[in-house]
């Protein structure tokens, strides 16, 4: 206070030096500046206005000194979040900081437990014990293309090795079946001979060996029953559920085989729990995905926050005052 006639008295000088040489309206600001600071003579220790007192103070003003800061810190001497205050007034900010506390505490709890459930594995498709690991046996060989003419003979030895192939295949003699239908198909290919021959690969758990002649008699008959059997139950046994379910599908509209009619259940089963796993995931990716969605929220939220708290404390610059200094109207 006693500093204050002082500052005073050098201010009005300066206002009156001044208007000598600036126009109204820098007069007018200027004027504005010197009443504020009468009210308030510490605004002088503003970062913005070193300028001015660095001015005053080589005219010889004693400028008042700043204010204590008002601070919000922790009590090194106690573990609890007890605050200094000046006053009374600071109860809003002292219950808002308690509340971003609060909010920080709750917010990592329900992260952690969001990304707890985001690390959950898929749920794992029930085990198969009848799965057979694929071959990589080079193709069998198919014989001469279909169509040309054959002799007597050739026509005898081929009836004579389908009925060895028969012979093989009841005795369980799979690889020795295998040869006699290659014999045949060399002989006279036929989309039948290829699905028995696919028969006798499959028993020898042989999948693709036994689609390959599958697939070589469905080129030549579409409704090959017996091929479209096959080729069903081997891709049964590769786990290929769906496209197995399609051909044993449609092999038992073709001709109904009661001994199809078990393995086409199972296919069907596993068909729709993956279709039901599938549905699941689809919906567990969605709600993660909602789950971030909601987390960039919250933390825009927070960012947000913490931006008008900053700004807050930071009083946002001065108060009644002059063009280009925040916070002072010109």
């Amino acid at each position: 206070p006693g500093a204050a006639p002082n500052l005073h008295w050098r201010s009005s000088a300066c206002t009156s030096l001044l208007q000598t040489h600036m126009d109204s309206a820098q007069a007018s600001a200027l004027k504005k500046l010197i009443s504020t600071l009468k009210e308030q003579p510490e605004l002088l220790n503003e970062p913005s206005l070193a300028f001015f007192k660095d001015y005053l103070t080589s005219l010889g003003a004693t400028i008042p000194a700043a204010k204590a800061a008002h601070t919000h810190g922790h009590d090194s001497a106690h573990d609890s979040h007890e605050h200094k205050h000046g006053s009374g007034c600071c109860a809003h900010e002292h219950e808002s900081h308690d509340h971003g506390h609060d909010s920080h505490s709750h917010g990592h709890g329900h992260d952690k437990e969001q990304h707890g459930s985001e690390d959950e594995e898929e749920e794992p498709e029930e085990e198969d014990p009848e799965l057979m690991a694929p071959d990589s046996d080079p193709p069998a060989e198919v014989g001469v293309a279909a169509g040309g003419e054959v002799s007597d003979a050739d026509m005898d030895k081929a009836g004579e090795m389908k009925m060895a192939a028969a012979e093989a295949a009841s005795g369980g003699d799979y690889a020795k079946a295998v040869e006699c239908y290659t014999s045949v198909l060399k002989l006279m290919p036929s989309p039948l001979v290829f699905a028995k021959r696919g028969d006798c690969f499959l028993k020898l758990k042989k999948p693709n060996a036994a689609i390959r002649d599958c697939d070589k008699a469905l080129e030549s008959n579409p409704d090959s029953a017996k091929a479209l059997k096959v080729r069903g139950m081997a891709k049964r046994y590769l786990g290929d559920y769906e496209a197995a379910q399609k051909d044993l599908a449609l092999a038992q509209r073709i001709d109904y085989d009661d001994a199809v009619d078990g393995i086409q259940r199972f296919v069907i089963k596993r068909c729709a729990d993956r279709q039901a796993r599938a549905v699941k995931q689809k919906a567990k990716e969605a709600e993660r995905a909602a789950k971030a969605a909601a987390r960039r929220r919250e933390e825009a939220r927070r960012e947000y926050e913490k931006q008008k708290e900053e700004e807050a404390a930071g009083g946002g610059g001065m108060p009644g005052g002059m063009p280009g200094m925040p916070g002072m109207p010109g």
